[in-house]
């Protein structure tokens, strides 16, 4: 258990970390193709670090469970007030809005292919990103037999 619990708090802070710098690059750099591209770095990372975090900690499939919701847990945070503004506020924008910071890093994704943006677009990241580290803790398990 103590191996689950420091897998979650890594995850939790590297998803944090790559949030905030990618906030930063993508609301005070001006947008182009180039920065554009460099922007997916920030996804490939953010991507990663689940997939990596999976693989690095030797995981059961249950506890690459909890670690992917607990690591996702800003996501939840976020996604909770954003599916408040959808429907209960019914304001859509402002929804959208709130989960900005969780799907930030994922920006040059959504300008490069012109993915429409909703409230469920950060419900999706985030169970991508689960099954990421279920998917890395697997490819861990399936190479150490």
């Amino acid at each position: 258990m103590k191996n689950v619990f420091k897998a979650t708090e890594e995850l939790f802070f590297d998803i944090l970390i790559i949030a905030l710098v990618s906030f930063l690059y993508f609301n005070y750099i001006s947008m182009s193709e180039f920065t554009l591209l460099l922007g997916l770095i920030f996804s490939f990372i953010y991507f990663g670090i689940n997939f990596y975090i999976g693989y690095k900690y030797k995981l059961k499939f249950v506890e690459s469970l909890i670690v992917g919701i607990i690591g996702s847990g800003m996501g939840i945070f976020f996604i909770f007030f954003s599916l408040y503004a959808e429907f209960i506020l019914k304001m859509p924008n402002f929804a959208t809005w709130i989960a900005i910071p969780y799907f930030i890093p994922t920006m040059s994704i959504v300008k490069l292919f012109s993915i429409n943006i909703n409230y469920l677009y950060a419900p999706a990241l985030m169970i991508i990103n689960i099954i990421l580290v279920v998917i890395g803790s697997i490819t861990k398990n399936i190479m150490n037999k």
